[in-house]
């Protein structure tokens, strides 16, 4: 929205301005607009070059961005689930336990609510 607003209220007046600047530029130099048309075609042919890169260079960057963001999401994810720890009882016997820092005898009797 930031980025928007920006392009908005400076860079469109000022692309118009220097628009209007390269073509009066080019008629003076050259004399007529039909005498300037073929280096204003060059003139657009680098300025269109030149926004392709620029756009080139915004996805990559982009794109970098969004994979360390959800990079860090699946490591808030893997955090936020706890995974089940397997312990051992007096008998020798495995069982399941949701947080490991519970002792055995406490996850055999049952809980009040």
């Amino acid at each position: 929205v930031k980025g928007k607003a920006a392009i908005d209220v400076v860079c469109n007046p000022l692309g118009k301005s220097g628009g209007a600047l390269i073509q009066q530029f080019m008629i003076l130099t050259f004399g007529s607009l039909a005498n300037s048309t073929p280096y204003l075609g060059g003139v657009l042919l680098v300025i269109v070059l030149a926004w392709l890169g620029a756009a080139k260079s915004l996805d990559t960057q982009f794109t970098a961005l969004r994979k360390e963001e959800e990079l860090e999401k699946e490591m808030e994810r893997a955090a936020a689930v706890k995974i089940p720890v397997v312990s051992e009882n007096d008998g020798g016997n495995g069982s399941f336990s949701s947080d490991s820092s519970i002792s055995p005898s406490e996850a055999s009797s049952p809980r009040n609510n």
